[in-house]
């Protein structure tokens, strides 16, 4: 009986432990969470350009140790990533020739086309040769590149060639780089570090500086002029020279963009097209993989083939097989019909892809 006594009251105490307690209600915690992120789209670029162009192969002093003899005179120029971000740079080289009349210049494709010219033919081979993947240096004695590297700096570099593979033929007109360069480094500033419950904003740029270029020269790289001109030529006729205007753009580079084999930082460019306030469409970029099929207006009446209309068609910087760069002048009845109205220019490439340009013609427009 007391064996049966004390087990009862063992169970007994086991059970009230079992039974829960009551809990106060805690008041309700919300907090608006901040997404820490910053963007800073900081690239620098060259503030001169020196080229010069020297059919006859005169000595020329270059800066070098002995002058130079090539026909196509220039400095190495240079660019730098110092954002936050992958970055595409775009090159927007713009080549006009200022000679008018019976003498001008032609621009072809190949160092062929020049060696095969006539007497009385200018002709000229322009390139745009990227730097390989040896790294792009900076300065008189030639160092890397830093985080404190200005844009005169960039004037002249000092970089390694890439294959002639990899350069870019430049036609009259509108020519275009690219080129992907790495994003810098960022470090928290002094004093300044972003700590956890103190701030409530996304932008968190003001906590952080640039502390370093990516390693390995991979935010810097850099390109030059090279070719060839007709020697036979009598140059001396020609009086004025050819004018290289040079247009940098940039934005984030996307994660699938590629750089072009034996070079450090080039990509390949895809093909665009604009118009201009007076009706003129541009499409440039073209490749050999996607060229040119045909172009169609989108006026307030539907869409049609540009050929519906007068126009003027120029494919002096097109070759059908590797693509370039042609230009389809609207006429005065495409241009009536678009002038103070909405359109669009729409080319079809081989690719089986489309690109776009909005039609702005002012009312104003002669």
């Amino acid at each position: 009986m007391k064996m049966k006594k004390a087990l009862a009251l063992a169970l007994s105490a086991t059970m009230t432990m079992g039974v829960a307690m009551p809990v106060m209600a805690a008041d309700s915690q919300a907090v608006t969470a901040p997404i820490y992120s910053f963007e800073v789209l900081n690239v620098v670029v060259p503030t001169t350009y020196e080229v010069a162009f020297n059919p006859e192969g005169l000595a020329v002093e270059t800066g070098g140790s002995t002058p130079s003899t090539d026909q196509i005179l220039s400095r190495n120029y240079g660019m730098i990533n110092k954002g936050n971000k992958d970055q595409v740079m775009t090159v927007a080289l713009k080549v006009e020739d200022q000679n008018t009349g019976d003498n001008q210049v032609t621009f072809v494709n190949s160092a062929d086309e020049v060696t095969n010219a006539a007497d009385n033919e200018y002709k000229i081979y322009l390139k745009a040769v990227p730097a390989d993947s040896t790294e792009v240096q900076v300065g008189a004695t030639p160092a890397p590149a830093d985080k404190d590297t200005a844009a005169t700096d960039l004037n002249n570099v000092t970089m390694t060639k890439a294959a002639d593979s990899a350069a870019v033929s430049l036609k009259s007109g509108d020519n275009k780089l690219a080129f992907k360069l790495t994003k810098a480094k960022y470090d928290p500033k002094t004093g300044d570090e972003l700590t956890l419950g103190t701030g409530t904003t996304n932008d968190v740029s003001s906590n952080f500086e640039i502390s370093a270029l990516a390693d390995g020269g991979a935010g810097i790289t850099a390109f030059t002029f090279d070719g060839a001109m007709n020697n036979k030529a009598n140059w001396s006729k020609l009086t004025s020279g050819i004018k290289i205007t040079a247009t940098y753009s940039n934005a984030i580079a996307p994660s699938s963009v590629t750089t072009v084999a034996g070079t450090g930082a080039m990509i390949k460019t895809g093909p665009e097209v604009t118009v201009s306030a007076t009706g003129l469409v541009t499409i440039s970029g073209l490749t050999a993989d996607a060229n040119f099929v045909g172009l169609k207006i989108q006026n307030p009446n539907g869409t049609f083939d540009a050929d519906a209309d007068q126009v003027t068609w120029d494919r002096t910087g097109y070759v059908e097989a590797t693509g370039g760069t042609i230009t389809c002048q609207l006429g005065t009845g495409w241009v009536s019909s678009l002038t103070g109205k909405s359109g669009k220019a729409i080319v079809t490439l081989t690719n089986n892809q489309t690109i776009e340009a909005a039609i702005s013609i002012p009312a104003s427009n002669p």
